[in-house]
């Protein structure tokens, strides 16, 4: 290979990657943890809300039509609205039900939803999202007043019917979802398709970088070599060995955070501004309820979903209902096949006709819509058991430490030219700060999600904002820091020590509940305390590594860790 290719390649492997590096590292720090997003939901929830086991051991099930009958009479849900129902399964015990209420308002008319309504889209069960839609519809012309509609998050108790709240006071696991695909930002979810396509780049050069040695050095690290080489040869290692993963990561992301870019044009250019005719030949339908007609009697929705499994041998989790009770309505059901790689479920009911309309059902066998539930079932590593999401868990946390090293690298190498001097102390303290206020931050929101009492108001979002505040406060004291290694450490500390008291908190105040859960049949509980008190002992020994004393052989790093003023230093 020619020296000036490499020499283009690795300049552009360190630029694009020193560029993206802060906001890779949140998509990779929050996707780990959000591979386990229904267990760490059922940790947060489970100690609450307790499960009938009275009632579960007489094999008790709620009525799904009376329960759906009783929150339409009581909150008024219009027949154009669409009612949602997740059912219990292992890792969520408990039956969800979803919905918006209309709430009278002013002049205008808005429809308001949670964030996470995105995560309980029509193709939840595929591990698809959407954003929500903005819609407006006119009162009548009589009727002078608007009508702004409300979201409504119910928990239930499938055995016994107990309502236990109608909003989501538990949303931590939620927030890090789509901190990792949209990253909070306004059209953050092109953000990211924009970051994940560099990170594809990043990808190729490494390898450009690395090919000649990618055999020779293929597991190469020098544990007793100073730390700046040991730093180089974990970059270069964890990169060579998850290379299929990352390509992976890569593909999918681009795919399903940019997949607009490719509808865009396809509509304009192929079907000439044609939306329901690219959605239908791409395997896509979303019904639009419509308002109430005339009255019609419902079949009984337990019998309805059993019928379904049996039938088709899947696993229904869930149910979309539009205009129930009213002669439009369509249920739509959503769930996986008990054969195959992940094959998705979905089929609309027409209750009028007592049939399955072909118009609607348009994804059964389309070749695109199976391979986009294929690529989604890949990128959250729901195709297998609990080990396979260990390991994606593991491997991300090693991508994170690899940007950061990666980084530091960047940095020592330009010291001795003492070039691009702000660059420098920028990517210190973005790295160094921002990252491990992103570490940071984590570990006090999980604190506080077990810690807070349940009945605060608007505590989901209390939560939100102290994440967000510690965040900006440790990226800025990175950037003022004299002594990065006590800081490096500090924080590294401090993270341990909010998820021992984490652990130590449940287990003191509710000791007695957890073990009585557990033994129940709800060992998640038990699984999720164990994972964060591991996570908080690595973080301790990294700690002690980090603030143990300085060798000599360590100086070049040592430069690096130096106060803001120092960052161009030479390194003799």
């Amino acid at each position: 290979m020619k020296s000036a290719t490499l020499k283009n390649a690795l300049n552009a492997h360190g630029w694009v990657g020193l560029i993206i590096s802060l906001p890779l590292f949140i998509v990779f720090w929050a996707g780990a943890i959000t591979l386990f997003h229904p267990e760490i939901d059922q940790w947060a929830k489970l100690l609450y809300y307790d499960i009938d086991t009275q009632a579960k051991s007489r094999g008790e099930t709620v009525d799904y039509n009376d329960l759906v009958e009783a929150q339409i009479a009581e909150y008024g849900i219009l027949a154009e609205d669409r009612i949602s129902l997740r059912f219990p399964n292992e890792k969520m015990p408990y039956l969800r039900m979803f919905f918006q209420v209309p709430v009278e308002e002013g002049d205008t008319i808005t429809q308001a939803a949670a964030s996470h309504q995105a995560l309980e889209s029509n193709g939840e069960s595929e591990g698809q999202t959407s954003a929500p839609t903005q819609a407006t519809e006119k009162a009548p012309a009589e009727d002078k007043k608007k009508v702004k509609k409300e979201f409504k998050d119910i928990l239930i108790d499938p055995h016994s019917g107990e309502v236990f709240t109608d909003h989501s006071p538990f949303e931590l696991a939620d927030f890090l979802y789509v901190l990792h695909y949209k990253l909070h930002l306004p059209q953050g979810l092109y953000i990211v398709g924009v970051i994940t396509l560099f990170f594809f780049v990043i990808i190729i050069t490494g390898v450009i970088v690395q090919l000649k040695k990618i055999v020779k050095n293929f597991f190469l690290y020098r544990k007793d070599q100073k730390l700046r080489t040991q730093m180089n040869d974990m970059h270069n290692v964890v990169g060579v060995i998850s290379l299929p993963y990352a390509i992976m990561y890569a593909l999918t992301g681009v795919i399903l955070n940019l997949l607009i870019l490719v509808q865009i044009p396809s509509a304009l250019v192929l079907y000439k501004g044609d939306l329901d005719a690219i959605a239908k030949d791409a395997g896509f339908y979303a019904h639009r309820g419509v308002a109430a007609t005339q009255p019609q009697l419902m079949p009984n929705l337990h019998d309805f979903v059993a019928d379904l499994e049996r039938t088709n041998n899947a696993e229904i989790t869930g149910l979309n209902l539009y205009g129930y009770g009213d002669k439009s309505a369509v249920f739509q059901t959503i769930g996986l096949y008990n054969q195959g790689f992940n094959h998705s479920f979905s089929r609309f009911y027409e209750v009028a006709t007592d049939s399955y309309p072909d118009t609607m059902n348009v994804a059964e066998d389309n070749v695109f819509a199976r391979g986009l539930s294929m690529l989604y079932a890949m990128h959250f590593a729901n195709y297998a058991g609990t080990d396979m999401r260990i390991i994606y868990f593991v491997l991300a946390m090693l991508f994170c430490a690899m940007i950061v090293a990666g980084n530091v690298l960047w940095v020592v190498k330009r010291q001795p030219k003492n070039a691009y001097p702000k660059t420098l102390a920028f990517t210190r303290g973005a790295t160094l700060g921002a990252c491990l206020g992103v570490i940071t931050a984590t570990a006090l929101s999980f604190f506080l999600e077990r810690s807070l009492p349940e009945a605060i108001s608007e505590r989901e979002h209390l939560i939100e904002y102290v994440f967000g505040a510690t965040l900006l406060l440790v990226t800025i004291a990175g950037f003022f820091a004299n002594n990065l290694r006590g800081f490096i450490g500090a924080n590294l500390l401090a993270s341990a020590v909010l998820l021992l008291l984490t652990v130590a908190f449940e287990w003191l105040v509710f000791g007695k509940i957890m073990i009585a859960m557990i033994t129940a049949g709800y060992p998640i509980l038990g699984h999720v305390s164990a994972g964060l008190a591991i996570i908080a002992i690595l973080l301790l020994a990294i700690a002690r590594k980090v603030l143990r004393p300085k060798r000599a052989v360590d100086k070049p790093l040592d430069n690096y860790l130096g106060a803001p003023h120092e960052v161009g230093a030479r390194i003799t």
